[in-house]
């Protein structure tokens, strides 16, 4: 009897230290001045996208190689970020030249030489003027095709002679890749059919020394005052050289074939 008599008393004296605690609680949420602890709501983003840094990204307007000379357009592309901000944009290319655009969103560059010394063309661009943690910079870039390049000329030679430059030039092919390209000029004084016969034979004598067929290619180029043959390494995708011809087609006067004597 005496045990249960303590449990009682201690269940209820637990009771009311309770029942204190709770009304203690409650007194103190209700005197004036007691600031009550508050959950944190979540910042809200800077913008309606939830993208205060937008993403950006550099584009080739063109797609495909570029041959040294011609112009090609870059274009920045924004994607997100406050949309009222006006970026500050610089943009640096490592070769060739920026003819228009700097400071804005598309830029147009002038390749000229620009094939001679690298294979590639590539534009950055840095934007500024959005939130201080945003990091803006892209890059993209285009292949350069090299334009054409003089390996060399001899005029009409002997077979010995010709047969010095058709190895020089033959050994050289054996390390490119690129074409072989040779423009034939008849002199003023050559006979009719000098420079179809020629080509023939300087053709003939490259795939004879190993260089495939379909990387020689020849033109008449028309006449000089004394016959010559200029040799061009083309890459694949480059111009052709121009023939330049010094004398006039309406000049020629062929001469006149001596007929055979009859026995």
């Amino acid at each position: 009897m005496m045990k249960r008599i303590v449990i009682l008393s201690l269940s209820v004296l637990f009771l009311l230290a309770l029942t204190e605690a709770q009304s203690a609680q409650d007194n103190l949420k209700k005197r004036p001045g007691v600031v009550q602890p508050q959950v944190p709501t979540p910042p809200q983003p800077a913008n309606p996208d939830g993208k205060p840094c937008p993403s950006i990204g550099v584009q080739s307007q063109s797609g495909s190689p570029i041959r040294d000379g011609q112009h090609v357009v870059f274009v920045a592309n924004i994607n997100g970020g406050d949309q009222n901000v006006q970026p500050v944009i610089v943009w640096n290319i490592s070769v060739g030249s920026i003819i228009q655009g700097q400071g804005t969103r598309r830029i147009e560059v002038d390749t000229t030489g620009a094939g001679s010394n690298a294979n590639e063309l590539r534009a950055e661009v840095w934007m500024s003027g959005y939130a201080p943690d945003c990091q803006l910079q892209a890059a993209g870039a285009v292949k350069l095709i090299a334009p054409a390049t003089k390996f060399g000329e001899f005029g009409e030679v002997g077979a010995d002679a010709l047969a010095a430059n058709i190895k020089a030039l033959a050994d050289f092919m054996t390390q490119s890749n690129d074409n072989v390209y040779f423009i034939a000029y008849a002199g003023r004084n050559s006979e009719r059919g000098f420079t179809y016969n020629w080509m023939k034979r300087i053709k003939d004598a490259l795939v004879d020394a190993g260089v495939p067929a379909r990387r020689v290619m020849a033109t008449d180029g028309g006449f000089r005052e004394q016959p010559v043959f200029d040799f061009w390494i083309v890459p694949s995708g480059a111009d052709l050289p121009r023939a330049e011809p010094t004398v006039k087609r309406t000049e020629i006067v062929y001469p006149k074939t001596t007929p055979a004597k009859k026995p």
